[in-house]
């Protein structure tokens, strides 16, 4: 998440970390906690401090997720029944 949100929702710092990226490369970022919810049940997960917002694929279990990559594109995600 952008340090803007992060402020905006006063998420509490847990950590720092060392993140591997996409192109193995290695970066140190801040690690806080946030709380999700998800088909009505609120889960605490780690958020990331990063420059773009970025999900991760664990809270997609069960999930399907569609997109079209391209200016204005559609984001689905449907519960897989």
């Amino acid at each position: 998440m952008p340090p803007s949100v992060i402020a905006a929702l006063g998420l509490p710092y847990l950590i720092n970390i060392n993140a591997n990226l996409a192109n193995n490369s290695s970066v140190q970022t801040d690690v806080y906690l946030a709380a999700v919810v998800r088909n009505g049940v609120e889960r605490n997960i780690a958020a990331l401090m990063g420059r773009r917002p970025l999900i991760g694929t664990a809270l997609l279990e069960d999930y399907h997720l569609s997109i079209d990559f391209c200016e204005g594109g559609t984001v689905l995600v449907d519960e897989i029944l």
